[in-house]
């Protein structure tokens, strides 16, 4: 597939061919399977870049170990993930928790993972992936925040009850679409369904709830 690009676009992608370290950079924080019929300039974007020597060295000079590198990663993922679970709905959690320990909240600490379940675990950390992309995209990727075009607000301010309707059964563009004339009497956007499949219900979306008020 050919791709016509505008004539800034043109200027920054020869802009960023040029600037060889800035491309170098963009290249070594790429997923490696994007990469993947690159194998050594794959490798060598990682092993030969400054940063990594830098690490290299600090190791080798007794800086820091890996152990103490690895903790402080994960410390800071640690934060990351209280962040966003603060921010979703875990009361199914909370209820299995409470169903364990009752009023003492010390068991808490000492709780395992088969006793707090390994449904409830993997359930919770499905949710945060999906939270990762919700806080991480920007506003004008979600339709009903888009500063150009025109936005249906007779569909976004009532996607709560699409979103609904898909879980009741309604799962196909025909179905949707045909369930939303009838009952928000508006058509459904081609773009939803794929939309709800990356970022779930939209009540638990601060950007929707705020939009939905107006």
């Amino acid at each position: 597939m050919t791709h016509t690009l505008s004539a800034n676009a043109k200027s920054e992608l020869g802009k960023l061919l040029v600037d060889t370290p800035e491309l170098i950079d963009l290249l070594a924080l790429l997923p490696k399977e994007q990469l993947q019929s690159y194998p050594t300039l794959q490798k060598e974007l990682i092993s030969k870049h400054p940063n990594v020597r830098l690490y290299k060295r600090a190791l080798k000079e007794g800086n820091f170990s890996k152990e103490e590198f690895r903790d402080r990663v994960f410390a800071r993922l640690d934060m990351f993930a209280y962040e966003l679970a603060t921010t979703m709905n875990t009361d199914y959690l909370m209820e299995r928790i409470s169903l364990l320990v009752g009023d003492e909240i010390d068991r808490i600490d000492e709780l395992s993972l088969q006793e707090m379940g390994t449904d409830v675990i993997h359930r919770i950390l499905g949710d945060l992936s999906q939270q990762v992309f919700k806080h991480t995209e920007p506003k004008g990727d979600h339709p009903f925040l888009a500063e150009r075009g025109r936005i249906d607000h007779g569909f976004w301010r009532h996607a709560d009850r699409a979103f609904d309707a898909f879980l009741d059964g309604y799962t196909t563009q025909a179905a949707l679409d045909a369930w939303c004339q009838l009952n928000l009497h508006t058509r459904c956007p081609q773009s939803f369904i794929r939309w709800l499949k990356v970022h779930g219900d939209p009540r638990e979306l601060a950007e929707w709830r705020e939009y939905a008020k107006g």
